[in-house]
This record gives C-alpha cells, structure tokens and sequence, in this order.
C-alpha cells in the first residue's frame, strides 16, 4: 500500500490523541528534502519525531520538531529513563551538525601526496569499489577505530572486522577507562559503576565534573538537583577536591584546593581514619583487605602530600562516616594521573567501608549497569605504542579505517599517533567534516549526520532501556549512512556476515529479535506495531531498574602514588588542561552557537586562554590579558592569562577544543591547543594519556592579548576563592 504524505498526516493527528511523540512506519517515513519540498506539504504543521541524541555517549532521548522538511527545534524527550526532558547545549547545538556548512556532501578521493589536503568529487561506485580493493589487497590485518558505539551498529562494524582478520577499536579522549579498571580491580565486576547522586545526603567528590562533561552529565545534574532540592527534610552536602574551582566546584558547600595527583593519597588517609570509626568497626565485614589497602599510611604523610590541613582531613572522614547515605565519586583530575585507577581504588573503598556499595538496603550508593560491547578494546596511548611498534616489526601498515573520531587532534604529539597514520598503506575516513584526522585519508565516504540516520544506542543506566534514532529529515547531500557503506563493502568481499540489504533491514531484523522476547499480542503484524511503538517512544525501556548484587571490596592491587613529567624547580607549574564545557575536546569545535557559550567561570568565548592565580602572577608580573608563553619539557604554546583565583598557585589551567588546523571554518585558526604539551605519561595500569601529568613553566611574552569575555565585573570583585599561599603550598 503507498501511504501518502497528507494520508499520514491525518493519521498521525488521531495518533497524537493517544501519543505527544508520533512514530512512523518506514512506508510513511517521507520527509520532505531542504531545498525540494514536497507538493503535499501543509505548511506551518509541524511533526516531532523521538530519536536519540549522539553529541557524547550518553544517549540522551531527544524529540525533534521538523517542519517543512527542516529540523527546526530539538528538545529532551519527557520519557526517556536518561534524561527525563532535559537536554544540554550540545545536544540542543547539534542541529548545526545537521546544518553546517562545512560538512562533506559526498565521496572524495585524494589528489597528491598524503596530507596535501587536496581532495576530488567522486561518485559512490568508484568510492564502494576503492575501499574494497585496498581491503582486499591488504598486506597485514587492518584497524577500524571509531567513537564509542553500542547496538546494532556497533555488532555489524565488529562483525565487519572479525571476518577481515582485524580488529576494532574504540577511542575517546573522555572515555575514563580508570574508573572501569578500578571498579574491576576493587569488586570483580566487570559492571560500570553508577553513581546515585539522587538520594545522598553526604556527596564527596574527589575531582569529578559531573554537571560538565563527565559520564552522563544531564542525569547527573538531574540527580545532583533532586539531592539538594527534591526531597523536603534533607539536603544533601556536596565537598569538591580538586586544584581548580570548575563550574562543577562552584556549585559544592565547600571546594578544597588539593595539590594536583594527589586525590588518591587523600582518599587513603580519610579510609585509615574511618577503620577506627564506629561505623567501620561495626559494619559485620571482615577488614583485613581494608587494613592492608589503607593501613600503611600516616596522617602526617597525607598532610604534607595534599596541602590540607589534618584539621580538615579529619573533619572530612568524620562528617562521611557520620551521614546517613555519604557517596564518595572520584573522576576527572583523578583520573588524569599515572596512579588514576589506584586512587579510583582508594575512592571506592571508602564506599565500601559506609556500606554505600552495591547493597539494595542502601540505595543511595553506587549502582551500576551494563556497559555496552565492552568486550571492544580501547585504542589507548599505550596501545598505539605497542601498535607502531608491532608495525615496525612487520614492514607494513594496515588499511586504516577512522570513523567518528580525530585521534591526531585529541592525542599529543609526543605519542606516536602520527607515526600510526603515516605508516598506514590506505586510509579510509568515514567521517562528516574534513577534520585533522580525515585529511590524511585516502578516500572519504562520509557518513550522514545523526538526525538524517536509523539506529539504536544502549545507555548506561540502572533501568534497561536501548535508544533508537531515526531520520526526521531527508539526506541534504550524497552521503550515506555508514551501516550501509559497510554492508556494501561487505557484498563486495563476499563477506559471509552481511545482512540484509540496507542497515534499516539490519536494524528492524535485530529488534524483531529482541522485542519476540518481551510481551506482545500474538497477532502476524505483532512487530509492525511494536516497531511504531518503539519509535514513538523513543526506544524501548523497562519500568524497574536493575537486582543489584551484593560487592564485596577486594582489591587486587596495592595503592600508589602520582608521578609527574618534568623537574619541579626547571618547571614549576602543574598543567591543567580541561574539556570544555561547550565544546568538549574539539568535537564541538565547529558549532558557532557552543563556540558563543561562555565559559562558566571566565566568561571568555571563542578562544584559548591560562588560567593562572593572581598571587603567581603578581610573582610573575602577569597582568589580566597578557600574552604568556607556557612551555612543557614537549613543547610552547602562547595564549592571554586570565587571572583567576579559584586556581592553586602551583596550576596553570587551559581548556581545551580550541587550536584546531581543519574541521571547518568555525574551527580552524581559532585558540591554541594544550595537548600538544603533553608528556607520554600513561596511567600505569589502563595505559591511557595521563593528561593532568605534565609540568610546564610560564613567562611573559611582552604582548598583550585579545581576550573576548561577556561584560561583567572586575575579577578582582568577584566573590570567587582567593587562595592565600601558606607554608608547603
């Protein structure tokens, strides 16, 4: 039956009787293309369609308000179990994704020599037929790395690799891979930890930024807003450890400057002193692996290491153990060390020492849920290392192929990334925008954006939900969903996994399969109806979370502590570089509106800035705005200082997302790019970038610089922290 466009409409309008988020069969799925409306438009009626939001890899559900052919409007869906209506600025951002002027609008092929960003139309046979002849030809097993995925897509690319001999794998710059290898190292479980923030009344977070950019943010901050507001007799307290006052830090009853690397030995003390408290004494567990985690160290060794007073270390461990629900979450800056998992480690035996871990008598602790395809390795620093190294051997490089990611921005150069792409015999990107890692391609399939593509995406929640996203517009350019790309080369290599003939058919094959489990009427067209169901919900998800296991704390590795690149008295400065808030690690570089969002505390926008303290630039005669030149055992960069006081005098803080050479004119030549300082020091037992391990020293350049903030204040009004220097500090 050919249902036409104004046919649906009028069913969809009986449909929105019952349902606020219409669905729609793939019959009925017509949206009207940008610059070719369709006859049958009735204009100023809008449709929203349920999907999934891709900008990070939380899954949030979003409803897309799509009028006339365009997406106009994005907002949370009310009903998703993530983020319950709540959407953040990237995600409301990401229809300049869709929209932007910069994206790829077909296949290329190279012209010249590798990196010489020169670049040819082609059609999309001659691409199919390229990529498969360099597979086919391949000398030595190729890689595939691409952003985090889960789902179907996720299954089909790894499929796609096991049948060429390859291997997959997934890279992120935010992927916290830590937090994963503490949890494992301190109960066995292979489970992602999650964190209830909802229903503590005590919350200590050793340098976790969860209302910015952490794990899910936007569940984050619904939870952190119920534990300080939702319920009407508690209010939950909030302490932030951290070298820098972050957004997320100004938002806490109390920030504690630590020194940087050093949350985990502060972690390690507060546990000695809750193993001679009451509640650890009587909580019916044996604490011999306490004891010998925490039982070596002093409180004086604690003091001297973090710069807090053992007034304030005592306080802490007293005020934890005495909460009704106290939580301890650990993130960020400490995870950003050579000893990232050991403090992690640290962190969850104070959990465990409360009885906040893993018990349903104590909901308020720390919950955990599936964490998707994680039998997918990670492409860390360490991994290239050992993949260069394995190349050299060989005398031969792999087909590369990149999707989704730009690993030549987002890892230091003094990791040899570089070397891993140059050594590469072909390289295939699959990305939407020509960013630093793409021009270095061969060929360039690009895939279509989020809200042009089907799919699904398994979140990491306590309620077991999938995600599932569909087009609500039709295709702009000649790109192709990369599922699809996929499956094609797939035929053509006489590859045995592909399924179906598009990654729709794919995608609706996978679903049947999962819904026949759950319940339904057993009627022919039983999935046909859950299909427009599952679209108009948004997904699927379940009412009630996850059974939780009891934990039991084990740690299989004794604790240890940070070390650092650099001579302290040659470089007397820890660096911080930071994600940004808006544009993350770069990957929302190229979206003007998050560009235009200032920065929480500075208010600076469009551009780099260090942040360094006033009493260090009263030191160093520093004045707001000047231009000073950081510099790492591995590089310069120059950029204006910000004086700022929520900072130790002993840090130097920049964001980072900013000195991007491609990905679009929003993005290039705007800002410097703090990674390129960065040491090769990895966390000792995951191997991923120890990002807040690097000394550097700053001077003046004898410059001023251009600073672009919102008007405001004096800072020296603010009613920011001022650190005064004391003693050790």
């Amino acid at each position: 039956m050919d249902l036409k466009r104004r046919t649906f409409l009028k069913t969809a309008a009986l449909a929105a009787l019952s349902s606020t988020l219409p669905g729609c069969e793939r019959a009925a799925h017509r949206v009207v293309p940008y610059l070719l409306p369709d006859e049958e438009i009735v204009p100023g009626v809008a449709d929203w369609y349920a999907s999934v939001c891709r900008e990070c890899s939380a899954g949030c559900g979003v409803i897309v308000r799509a009028m006339e052919g365009r997406a106009k409007k994005i907002e949370g869906n009310p009903d998703h179990p993530v983020n319950h209506g709540k959407l953040c600025a990237r995600g409301q951002a990401s229809l300049q994704g869709l929209y932007n002027p910069d994206r790829l609008r077909g296949p290329f092929q190279r012209e010249g020599r590798r990196g010489e960003r020169t670049f040819i139309p082609i059609e999309w046979e001659e691409g199919l037929r390229r990529c498969a002849q360099a597979l086919q030809n391949r000398r030595v097993p190729p890689l595939m790395v691409t952003r985090p995925l889960s789902g179907t897509l996720a299954g089909l690319l790894s499929d796609f690799m096991d049948s060429l001999g390859g291997k997959l794998y997934f890279y992120a710059p935010d992927a916290e891979l830590p937090l994963h290898a503490a949890w494992h190292e301190s109960v066995g479980s292979d489970e992602a930890p999650f964190y209830d923030l909802a229903q503590t009344d005590y919350l200590l977070s050793f340098g976790a930024p969860f209302l910015e950019h952490w794990l899910s943010p936007v569940s984050m901050g619904i939870a952190y807003g119920h534990m300080r507001q939702g319920r009407s007799t508690v209010r939950g307290r909030y302490i932030h450890i951290g070298p820098r006052m972050s957004m997320t830090a100004a938002n806490a009853d109390q920030w504690l400057p630590i020194r940087s690397g050093m949350e985990g030995m502060l972690a390690l003390g507060i546990g000695q002193l809750l193993l001679d408290t009451h509640r650890a004494k009587s909580a019916g567990k044996a604490l011999d692996p306490f004891h010998r985690f925490y039982g070596s160290v002093r409180l004086d060794e604690v003091e001297n290491a973090t710069g807090l007073p053992r007034e304030v270390i005592v306080r802490l461990a007293h005020d934890f153990a005495s909460a009704r629900a106290p939580l301890a979450i650990g993130g960020g800056t400490s995870c950003a060390q050579t000893n990232g998992t050991a403090s992690l480690i640290a962190i969850n035996g104070l959990n465990a020492l409360v009885e906040s871990l893993g018990r349903e008598s104590v909901a308020h602790g720390i919950r955990y849920g599936d964490r998707p395809d994680r039998s997918i390795p990670w492409l860390t620093e360490r991994r290239v290392f050992e993949l260069v190294e394995k190349q050299e051997k060989a005398g031969a490089g792999p087909v590369l192929l990149l999707y989704g990611c730009n690993p030549l921005f987002t890892m230091p150069p003094s990791v040899p990334i570089k070397s891993l792409f140059e050594r590469a015999s072909f390289i295939v990107s699959f990305s939407s925008f020509l960013d630093e890692s793409t021009e270095t391609a061969e060929l360039l399939l690009p895939d279509r954006d989020a809200l042009e593509s089907w799919g699904d995406h398994v979140p990491e929640t306590t309620t077991p939900a999938i995600g599932l996203s569909q087009p609500v517009v039709t295709p702009l350019y000649d790109t192709r969903q990369i599922g699809d790309t996929i499956l094609d080369v797939s035929r053509r290599l006489n590859l045995g996994h592909a399924q179906g003939p598009t990654f729709y058919d794919l995608l609706r094959e996978r679903w049947k399969t999962f819904l026949a489990d759950k319940p339904h009427e057993e009627t022919p067209d039983w999935f046909d109806k859950a299909w427009v169901a599952s679209l108009r919900q948004g997904g699927w998800w379940a009412e009630q979370s996850r059974s939780e296991p009891p934990l039991t704390f084990a740690p299989s590795r004794a604790f240890e502590t940070a070390n650092f690149s650099g001579g302290e008295r040659e470089f007397p400065f820890v660096l911080h570089p930071y994600p940004s808030m808006a544009i993350g690690h770069g990957e929302g570089a190229n979206r003007p509106w998050l560009q235009e969002c200032p920065d929480t505390l500075t208010t600076v926008v469009w551009g780099s800035w260090v942040e360094v303290n006033p009493i260090a630039a009263k030191d160093l005669g520093i004045q707001q705005g000047d231009m000073v030149r950081v510099i790492s055992p591995f590089g310069s960069l120059e950029a204006p200082a910000v004086l700022f006081p929520g900072i130790r005098p002993d840090v130097v803080a920049m964001p980072l997302g900013q000195g991007h050479s491609s990905y679009g004119r929003y993005a290039k030549n705007r800002g410097v790019n703090p990674i390129e300082l960065l040491a090769p020091v990895l966390d000792n037992v995951t191997g991923t970038l120890a990002a807040g391990a690097t000394r550097v020293r700053i001077e003046r350049t004898g410059a001023k610089g251009r600073l672009v903030t919102l008007e405001r204040p004096a800072m020296e009004q603010s009613d920011l922290i001022e650190i005064e220097r004391q003693h050790g500090a």
